[in-house]
């Protein structure tokens, strides 16, 4: 399910609600921007939220949960449910046009798409070298630029 299918069939107030939730680790960009919203599904008496995380031991996974119910218990009085997927795997492909410029230009994170290595998000060139697989969490490698002689982290 895409993202435009999830808003197509969810309320407007929740998707709102949903948006303004912002990822712990990257407090500017929203959870639905990330794409770690997979599902909302409404019934008379309750709302689920289905969530993917970006890693299955992701750390972030209790302070999300919680500022979705919060968030949610803002602009509905129905049960609020969150429920985390571990039965499928985030990839890239899943953030938004703006999450990817934003983790770009406010975190100095690329994102990789395939094998090859990303262009530099701060001076947009090719000239990336991967120093380190592992960076400062499991999902993370570092890279250095040698053309505008910076750190970038890359997701992916």
């Amino acid at each position: 399910m895409t993202l435009a299918d999830v808003a197509h069939r969810t309320d407007s107030l929740i998707m709102s609600a949903l948006h303004a939730v912002m990822d712990p680790e990257y407090g500017t960009v929203s959870i639905v921007d990330l794409g770690i919203v997979d599902a909302v599904d409404e019934t008379a008496e309750r709302v689920t939220v289905q969530l993917l995380p970006t890693m299955a031991g992701c750390p972030a996974r209790e302070v999300i949960e919680h500022d979705v119910k919060a968030a949610l218990s803002r602009v509905d009085r129905r049960k609020i449910d969150v429920k985390w997927r571990l039965d499928g795997s985030w990839t890239p492909e899943r953030l938004s046009h703006s999450a990817c410029e934003q983790l770009g230009r406010e975190f100095s994170v690329a994102i990789r798409h395939g094998e090859a290595l990303p262009t530099c998000p701060l001076c947009l060139t090719d000239a990336l070298r991967e120093v380190a697989a592992v960076g400062p969490t499991r999902c993370r490698a570092v890279a250095w630029c040698s053309h505008c002689r910076n750190v970038i982290e890359i997701v992916g």
